[in-house]
Order: structure tokens, then C-alpha cells, then sequence
């Protein structure tokens, strides 16, 4: 009698528990679209695959676990909250059509060095490794672009944020950098740098900026306005354009979606996955969400994108290959 009081309390107490964290997780799930309401809501858009893993975690307990009490309806919220992340990201899985014999291939490197990260010598190790064409480097003060120096043997061209002191971006190319410009996209606060590159008789528009964490609300506006933005600098340009940086923003919020569909770019995670990029601390993986994006014209194809190794950055790199 007394182990059946205990098992019954023990069904009673882990199944109020299920339910209060299943209701949780779903709507947070949902709140995320809600962004408009209140600006907090819109972090909880970012953690699409971590409400998808919990949903499914839960749901396969719930299988097997023939005490729980009402177990009939948390399978049922487990499922929906499953299904309704699962329609989020199996998108960035589905592979584009492709494209027989590109005539112009360009590899790129783009990496949030972290401004009070000190190890140089494998973020030159990497840009070595990966050989790009075009290598942007963002959180770049004078340390920085002083260590980053030797890379002009391998990319000569350079193009760097003028007096940056912690936020600044910088481009090192083994391509000319032509009509090179610094840019202020909807606020006045965070620069971005746009370039015009050429190979193969080919020319495009690149452009690399670092919008502000939305931690407060201001920033949250800042980095709302710099992504409206975006659309009147891509119909602006008279060729195609790559957008590339640390957006602090993932592709499941309502602005991300919004500027994008305006701009008319397409992210080369499509078909790749969605290569989660930063995590809070380097012992947090499992808190990873993808937010170093990848922006181009619909002419240009994508061959492959991926996440590169660790670089002592709380940001992984992110390596894009491209052809036109």
C-alpha cells in the first residue's frame, strides 16, 4: 500500500511537472511570432531546434511511460509542439536545384573574431586551411587588424572600418576592392563596409555589417532598422549582392523574415542546414543558434556552406561557396 501511495505520487508530481514545462516550451514556440507586441518576445524566436529537441524528448518518454496520468493529451501537446518546430527547420535541409558547369566559383570566410579573443594564430591557421577569395572579419580593433596583418600575403587587398575600437569589420581579399565605402544602414550608430569585387568578368556588390545584440530595447530598434534597411541597399546596386555578417538575429524572427522577402536574397544555409553559429559560452553548445548569415541574389548559386572550426570566438566561422 505505502510503495503504491509513492509510486501514485511519484506519476502525480513528474506528470504536473511534463505538462507545466510541455505548456512552456510551446509557447515559446509560439511567442516568437509575437515579436510586434513586445520586443522581448522576439529572443524567444531563436531556439527553434532546442524547443524541437525538448518536444521530442518528451514525446518518446511519453511513450513509454504507461503511468502517466494524462498521458493521452501531453502526447498530443508534445506532437504539436514537435510538428510545430519541425515546420521551421526541415526547410533548411531541402537542397536547391542545381546548377551543371558554373562559370565563376568564389570562396568566402567570414568569422566574429570575438574583440577580447587573443588567439590569433588559429584564426590565421583557419584562413590558411580554408584559402577563401574573400575573408571578412568583424569585432576587429587595432589588435587586431595589427595581427591580421600577415594575411596580406595571401589576401592583399584590404579594406578596414576606420578608427574601430571593438566593433569594426574588415575585409581582406585576394581580389581588388573597388569604390570601397563606409555605410550607415538605417541608424548612425553601426557601420558597414560595401565593396564592389570582379572575377571572370563578373562583377558583384558586397556588403559586411555587424548590427547591435538587441539586449534592450534600443539596440533591438537599431538592429530592426538596419535590417528594413536592407532592402533599399539591394535596389540600390546595379549588381548582384552578397550580405554577409553577424546579424544577431536567427532566421525564425519576423524582421529577419520580413527583410529578406523585401530584399529579395535568398540565405545560402538553404539546403545546408541550420548551422547554428554563436553560443553563449563555449561550454553551452547546446545552446547554439544560427544567427551569421549569408545573403545573396537570386543569380548567384550556392555550393556549399558550412560552420568551420573553433577559433577561441564565441561565433564559429562561417565558409560559403559561391558561383555565377
Amino acid at each position: 500500500m505505502v510503495v503504491s501511495k509513492r509510486r501514485s505520487s511519484f506519476n502525480w508530481f513528474f506528470t504536473v511537472v511534463l505538462a507545466v514545462g510541455l505548456g512552456l516550451i510551446t509557447l515559446l514556440s509560439l511567442a516568437g511570432s509575437l515579436a510586434h507586441i513586445h520586443w522581448l518576445l522576439d529572443l524567444t524566436a531563436h531556439f527553434k531546434l532546442q524547443y524541437l529537441v525538448v518536444s521530442t524528448s518528451a514525446f518518446v518518454c511519453l511513450w513509454f511511460w504507461h503511468g502517466c496520468l494524462w498521458k493521452r493529451w501531453l502526447l498530443n501537446l508534445s506532437l504539436s509542439c514537435l510538428l510545430l518546430n519541425l515546420v521551421d527547420i526541415v526547410p533548411w535541409y531541402v537542397p536547391s536545384p542545381s546548377v551543371v558547369a558554373p562559370t565563376v566559383q568564389l570562396r568566402l570566410l567570414h568569422a566574429n573574431v570575438l574583440v577580447r579573443n587573443r588567439d590569433y594564430e588559429r584564426v590565421m591557421a583557419l584562413v590558411k586551411a580554408v584559402k577563401p577569395e574573400i575573408a571578412v572579419f568583424q569585432e576587429v580593433n587595432a589588435g587586431w587588424l595589427q595581427a591580421l596583418e600577415p594575411l596580406r600575403t595571401l589576401l592583399p587587398y584590404m579594406y578596414a572600418e576606420p578608427n574601430a575600437a571593438g566593433f569594426g569589420n574588415a575585409i581582406y581579399s585576394a581580389l581588388p576592392l573597388q569604390q570601397p565605402s563606409v555605410q550607415f544602414l538605417g541608424q548612425t550608430e553601426y557601420a558597414s563596409l560595401v565593396v564592389q569585387v570582379s572575377k571572370g568578368g563578373q562583377t558583384f556588390s558586397l556588403m559586411t555589417t555587424h548590427p547591435p545584440p538587441p539586449i534592450r530595447e534600443e539596440l533591438f530598434q537599431w538592429r530592426n532598422q538596419w535590417l528594413a534597411a536592407i532592402a533599399p541597399f539591394v535596389r540600390s546596386q546595379t549588381h548582384p549582392v552578397i550580405v554577409i555578417g553577424d546579424f544577431n538575429v536567427s532566421m525564425w524572427s519576423p524582421y529577419y523574415r520580413q527583410a529578406v522577402q523585401a530584399a529579395g536574397l535568398k540565405n545560402t544555409r538553404t539546403g545546408f542546414g541550420i548551422l547554428p553559429s554563436w553560443s553563449p559560452r563555449g561550454w553551452l553548445p547546446w545552446l547554439a543558434i544560427p544567427i551569421d548569415h549569408c545573403l545573396v541574389s537570386p543569380e548567384l548559386f550556392v555550393q556549399k556552406t558550412q560552420i568551420g572550426r573553433h577559433i577561441g570566438s564565441d561565433h564559429r566561422p562561417l565558409l560559403v561557396e559561391l558561383a555565377m
